[in-house]
């Protein structure tokens, strides 16, 4: 079977797992890549360049020009409505049958299936899903004569929506095959640029309201243990494979929580240290740093940790995110890292239901004490099914309409849809220019001066958006740049 995987914005391991396991399996991928350039984007967003270098048309063309046996499109809720414009015009032009997977179909799959574009559905982890759904399509199933009852699978049928619960987790992950990278390299070559991108684990051991890791919990609820790992030797042989023939610089690991286990990180060290020896990121939690997981980190070659706060508020972190540590287990936990010589970055969430100046004051305390060389500032964004959403909904911030755009994929509809006011909206916007500033500059009280000295205007966005580039361009350089180069470059779509 033919398969095409349709996606834009970056590389997906996601994607280049499934395409990896489906050709182990005897089956041929493809891939139509939009990277999106200037849309959505981390540090660069701009909407007449994204329109400038839009490539929708010239991705349906081409589909319909290759015929694949079947098209595949990974949407979470960022690139939802995108994927749906593609699929329906797709539709206009062929019967060829199309899937949806990856987190929004998952967490919405009756509302996804709703669109007469989409003919199957696929929920949770994808690889043996995948796999039977093309064993029906070529007549070779071994498993069901038909998709009514196969596991992880939505269809219509006889006018009907079925969703069938998912079958259990895959435990051991080192049986999978490497993912496929070269489905986005040889796509878009300037992709081997950036960091390498790799997860050692799926799952994540923390409940954060406002995160997708939560309606997995949910989806999979039978399971006890929701974290598996890969074993080193299986981490180190994929490395070692990348830096011979894709010629790596520098690895990022996209783990939820990197550090989780020190026994592991103990026999990965060495490994890696030996045998890889590149700079590397990864990302942490407060409550998982001690002293010796920060030296191992250290001594294994990481350089940049990234760690989320999103409040330096304990009321909003316990109440609102339901995140239980404190302020001073945070603190600790920087110093810990800072001690061995670990820059770090931070996340900041704004916008939580019920956050008042009080609450910003109390973040501008904390990230003037800890001093992170970077912070990463967002806007609470509500994703289908998470936790925050009902909170959000008893606290009268959201209303039902509200979650039924949401799960539309519509996801500018973030804090207060329709009920903050706009000074409201200005201040939130006057901390973000603020805490971007500190990151860039060392004397707090300038920065703070120059936050209450710009009105909220289309300047202090601008302002907003340099200090942001500015501290992204000192950690991302290759990847900003990159992101230049793509509207420059032949392979940019799809």
């Amino acid at each position: 079977m033919r398969i095409l995987f349709i996606y834009n914005g970056t590389e997906s391991l996601g994607i280049e797992y499934l395409s990896s396991f489906l050709k182990s399996k005897g089956h041929t991928t493809f891939l139509f890549f939009d990277p999106a350039i200037f849309s959505g984007d981390v540090f660069i967003n701009n909407h007449y360049l994204s329109k400038l270098f839009d490539v929708e048309r010239k991705i349906v063309e081409k589909t319909i020009k290759l015929k694949p046996d079947i098209v595949a499109f990974s949407a979470y809720s960022g690139n939802y409505r995108w994927c749906l414009r593609i699929a329906y015009a797709i539709r206009k032009l062929s019967d060829i049958p199309i899937v949806f997977g990856g987190v929004h179909p998952t967490a919405v799959p009756e509302r996804v299936l709703a669109n007469d574009c989409i003919d199957y559905l696929i929920v949770g982890e994808g690889e043996y899903a995948m796999l039977d759904l093309i064993e029906h399509l070529e007549g070779s199933s071994k498993y069901n004569t038909n998709l009514i009852n196969t596991a992880n699978i939505g269809l219509r049928h006889e006018g009907h929506i079925i969703v069938n619960s998912p079958r259990p987790y895959i435990r051991d992950l080192d049986s999978l095959p490497f993912p496929d990278k070269a489905l986005f390299f040889n796509k878009e070559p300037l992709l081997k640029n950036d960091p390498y991108l790799i997860m050692t684990s799926r799952g994540c051991p923390y409940n954060c309201t406002y995160c997708s890791n939560d309606l997995y919990k949910t989806l999979y609820c039978d399971e006890k243990q929701h974290i598996r790992r890969r074993s080193p030797d299986n981490v180190i042989a994929e490395l070692a494979y990348a830096k011979v023939h894709a010629k790596i610089r520098r690895v990022n690991f996209m783990d939820d929580v990197f550090a989780s286990s020190k026994l592991w990180l103990e026999e990965f060290t060495e490994k890696y240290r030996t045998r890889i020896g590149l700079p590397f990121h990864c990302l942490v939690h407060p409550l998982s740093i001690t002293k010796d997981i920060a030296k191992l980190l250290k001594e294994a070659g990481c350089d940049l940790v990234g760690i989320g706060i999103q409040s330096g508020s304990e009321r909003i972190r316990n109440t609102i995110y339901e995140r239980k540590e404190s302020n001073e287990q945070i603190k600790q936990a920087i110093s810990i890292l800072k001690n061995v010589k670990l820059k770090v970055k931070v996340d900041h969430i704004f916008g939580a239901p019920t956050e008042t100046e009080e609450d910003l004051k109390k973040s501008l305390a904390l990230y003037q004490s800890i001093k992170p060389e970077m912070i990463l500032t967002f806007w609470l964004t509500y994703y289908p099914q998470t936790a925050i959403i009902k909170k959000a909904l008893e606290l009268g911030v959201l209303r039902q309409k509200d979650i039924e755009q949401i799960e539309e994929g519509y996801t500018g509809y973030t804090h207060g849809i329709g009920s903050v006011p706009t000074e409201s909206v200005a201040l939130f916007a006057r901390y973000e220019v603020l805490f971007e500033l500190l990151a860039l500059c060392p004397n707090e009280a300038i920065c703070l001066f120059l936050s209450k000295l710009i009105p909220f205007t289309p300047l202090k966005k601008w302002i907003s958006y340099s200090a942001y580039t500015i501290t992204g361009l000192r950690h991302y350089r290759d990847g900003i740049f990159n992101k230049f180069r793509y509207a420059l470059s032949k392979h940019n779509a799809p």
